[in-house]
C-alpha cells in the first residue's frame, strides 16, 4: 500500500508543470528503488523489478488520472498558494539531501564540482524562458507529427529519473502539454501511444544512466541534483501567473514544515 500511495504521490506531480516527479520520489524515500528497478527492465533480472514497479505503475496512472482533475482545479482556483506549496517541499529537502552529498567526500569540495551544480541549476532557469515557443496541431497526425510526440515523451520522461526536471515542463515548453492532457481526456489514441511510447523509450534509456552517474560520479551526480532541485524551485515560482499575496506566501513555509516533520519522523529520503 505504501508503493502504491507513493506512486499516486509521483503520479500528482507528473501533471504539474515546473514540478518533479522524481522530486517527490527523493522525498518520499523511493528513488533509489525507483531507479534501480527500472533500471533492471534492459537486464535478464528484470521479473525482479516488476512486482514493484506494477504496484508503484498503477498508484502513478491513479494519481495522474486523479491529478488531471484535482490539481488542475488547485492550479486554475488557487495556483499561487498551491505552487508555493510546492516550491516550499523543494526547499525542505534540500538542506536533508546536502548532508547525504557532503557524505560522499572526506575532503573540500573542489571548484569543479560547484561548477556542475551551478551549471545544473541554470539548466532549469534557463529553459524556463522556453517556454510557448511551439504551438502543436495534432488535427492532421502526420509521421512527422507522431515523430516529434514519441521525441517530446522521451524528453519528458527524465522527469521519473531526473531530479529538477518537469515532464509536465518540458511537454510545455515543447507545445505538447495541452494538447497531451486534452487527448489523455478524450482518449485519442493515437496522440496517447505516440507521446506514452516515447516515455516509456525514455525511461529505460535514462534510468541505466542515472544509474551508472550515481556509481561512477556519486558527488558529482548528488550536486547535479541539487542543482536541478534549486532551479526548479524557480520554475515553480516562474510558472504563477497570478498575484502572490502574503497568504500565497505563507503555503512556502507550510510545504517547508511539512518535509522537515517527515524527515524527523524518519518517514524520509533513502540513500540515493
Amino acid at each position: 500500500m505504501h508503493i502504491f500511495l507513493r506512486g499516486m504521490a509521483v503520479g500528482v506531480t507528473e501533471s504539474v508543470p515546473g514540478v518533479s516527479g522524481s522530486t517527490v520520489a527523493i522525498i518520499l524515500g523511493i528513488y533509489n528503488q525507483l531507479l534501480y528497478s527500472l533500471s533492471l527492465l534492459t537486464t535478464p533480472r528484470r521479473k525482479e523489478a516488476l512486482p514493484f514497479l506494477f504496484v508503484f505503475g498503477i498508484g502513478m496512472v491513479c494519481g495522474f488520472g486523479m491529478s488531471i482533475y484535482i490539481v488542475d482545479y488547485f492550479l486554475h482556483n488557487f495556483q499561487a498558494p498551491t505552487l508555493m506549496f510546492f516550491a516550499g517541499v523543494v526547499l525542505g529537502f534540500l538542506p536533508d539531501l546536502w548532508k547525504e552529498t557532503i557524505s560522499h567526500t572526506a575532503f573540500k569540495i573542489k571548484w569543479k564540482y560547484w561548477g556542475i551544480l551551478v551549471f545544473s541549476c541554470l539548466l532549469v532557469v534557463f529553459s524556463q524562458f522556453l517556454v510557448d515557443v511551439k504551438v502543436l496541431d495534432v488535427e492532421q497526425l502526420s509521421i512527422v507529427t507522431c515523430i516529434f510526440l514519441i521525441a517530446a515523451g522521451f524528453l519528458a520522461s527524465s522527469a521519473l529519473v531526473l531530479p529538477g526536471m518537469s515532464g509536465a515542463l518540458i511537454l510545455t515548453i515543447l507545445g505538447t502539454y495541452e494538447v497531451a492532457v486534452q487527448s489523455l481526456k478524450s482518449m485519442n489514441l493515437p496522440v496517447v501511444l505516440a507521446v506514452g511510447s516515447g516515455v516509456i523509450l525514455g525511461v529505460l534509456v535514462m534510468s541505466r544512466f542515472i544509474q551508472f552517474l550515481l556509481k561512477r560520479y556519486p558527488l558529482g551526480t548528488y550536486l547535479a541534483i541539487i542543482g536541478l532541485l534549486s532551479g526548479s524551485v524557480f520554475a515553480i515560482i516562474y510558472s504563477i501567473e497570478d498575484q502572490v499575496g502574503i497568504a500565497s506566501l505563507g503555503f512556502i513555509i507550510i510545504g517547508i514544515i511539512v518535509v522537515t516533520t517527515l524527515t524527523k519522523t524518519k518517514i524520509k529520503v533513502s540513500e540515493l
